[in-house]
């Protein structure tokens, strides 16, 4: 029953349908065809062996005498104007209904018949009107069918075989063939079979360029974004783990010293102070890590309106400013060009005070900060530039990974979740932008956004000129 259900079966099951429509309907065209040319070439004959009795026919004391040697199975009758039987010649059988073929020849007509004998046997018969001094008024040829029916049976017998070998034939190697098609695809399932969550290392071989080898190409390029999908899920449940277990084991060791004896009142708000900072910390990495899970779920919805980036960074900046002037850094806003995007507002701003924030957390006191909006070609650029302490480039390609940190210890020293910048990569190309990033250790890093620009940014700018 599983093997009838299998495709290669239903292929040749198939084939051998077509294979047997074609070669009947082949078989039919191939007997009608040749039945025809056998009973036009018998007509022929009759009408020539009648044109050789009428040069033959001779008469001697009397007697009717044909001139000719006929063929068994062949006879000649000569019937009078009257319509009499005058004399037969050959086979001697009744042959019925023959009166009506002669009543037509003696009408000048000449006609054909098939008629069956006495003895049941086939005969087709001509007759034809002859009028000269014997006093013969028509003469009836005619001939036994058995040569054509033997020639049709055996014909219909080599067709019947030769379609029974065909068909097995065809059907054998059909089926080979499906099955050496399809082999391609009972290896890719085995293959897939093999592979399981923890082990999506195997890919399937490719033996070929056609469709199969397609197919199995593709396949593993899937395969391949299935490892890396579950390697980062892996990284990422690790990351989160080991994020979250930090500051509960803090928290978990800080109330338990609390608890422990009777404290002062300071110790108590030193131990309080304590565990809501690491509380807010894992509130922060909770907070964003439900962002992400929308994310990949792709339930993050973006409501776009046009953005004016100078308006919007003037309103950062004063928070900015705040958080600057606390840690001894100057912040400055320059140059900022008026320049409009279709973006979302709320994500835009945490685009930018993600990338701010980080610029202030490390760049040390006496450093500065600067933001600019300027135009290049039909993109806007925002430019955040810091005097911190920089990125060493082996660390740049990874900066935008999640819970991907440069100094792990120090970044969660100065509060960091390690997801900030991973969320300003997902929000730029949302809006269909890039972000990168230059830096030198000891010297700083620049941030630059590109975000594409409006058409009404493009108009007032050529107003504007």
């Amino acid at each position: 029953m599983r093997f009838a259900k299998s495709i290669k079966f239903r292929l040749t099951i198939w084939y051998l349908i077509i294979l047997v429509a074609l070669l009947l309907l082949f078989g039919m065209m191939s007997y009608f065809m040749l039945s025809q040319s056998l009973h036009q070439s018998l007509d022929e004959s009759l009408k020539t062996s009648m044109l050789a009795l009428e040069n033959s026919l001779e008469a001697e004391d009397g007697h009717l005498d044909l001139g000719i040697t006929l063929q068994p199975g062949e006879l000649v009758l000569l019937y009078g104007n009257d319509g009499s039987l005058l004399k037969g010649f050959g086979w001697g059988v009744e042959v019925p209904h023959i009166d009506t073929l002669v009543t037509q020849a003696l009408g000048s007509h000449a006609s054909f018949l098939t008629a069956r004998t006495a003895n049941g046997d086939e005969m087709r018969l001509y007759a034809a009107p002859f009028s000269d001094q014997l006093g013969i008024g028509a003469i009836v040829v005619g001939r036994s069918t058995a040569t054509v029916t033997e020639v049709l049976e055996s014909f219909k017998n080599i067709l019947i075989f030769a379609a029974l070998a065909t068909l097995a034939l065809a059907g054998g190697g059909g089926f080979f063939m499906a099955n050496r098609v399809l082999k391609p695809v009972e290896r890719i399932r085995q293959t897939a079979q093999e592979i399981g969550e923890s082990d999506l290392s195997r890919r399937i071989q490719v033996a070929s360029e056609d469709e199969m080898g397609r197919l199995a190409i593709t396949l593993n390029k899937m395969i391949a974004r299935l490892e890396a999908a579950f390697s980062r899920q892996r990284q990422f449940t690790a990351d989160a783990s080991h994020e979250l277990r930090t500051p509960l084991a803090i928290v978990q060791a800080e109330s338990t010293l609390a608890l422990r004896k009777e404290r002062t009142q300071e110790d108590y708000r030193k131990s309080l102070e304590l565990i809501s900072q690491e509380a807010g910390h894992m509130s922060a990495v909770v907070g964003n890590l439900l962002y992400l899970a929308r994310i990949d779920a792709g339930k993050d919805q973006v409501n776009f309106e046009n953005i004016n980036l100078r308006e919007l960074l003037a309103e950062l900046s004063s928070d900015i400013e705040v958080l600057a002037r606390e840690k001894g850094l100057e912040f400055k806003l320059a140059p900022l060009e008026d320049l409009t995007v279709e973006g979302d507002k709320v994500k835009l701003e945490q685009l930018f005070l993600n990338i701010l924030e980080n610029a202030i957390r490390y760049t040390t006191r006496g450093g500065s900060i600067s933001a600019s909006v300027v135009r290049e070609g039909k993109t806007a650029v925002i430019a955040i530039r810091d005097t911190g302490i920089g990125i060493p480039e082996e660390h740049i390609p990874h900066i935008f990974e999640r819970f991907y940190r440069v100094d792990k210890a120090r970044s969660r020293a100065e509060g960091g979740t390690g997801l900030g910048l991973a969320i300003c990569k997902h929000i730029t190309q949302v809006h269909n932008g890039k972000i990168e990033v230059e830096s030198q250790v000891g010297k700083g890093s620049t941030f630059s956004i590109s975000l594409p620009l409006t058409e009404n940014s493009d108009s007032d700018n050529h107003e504007r000129k």
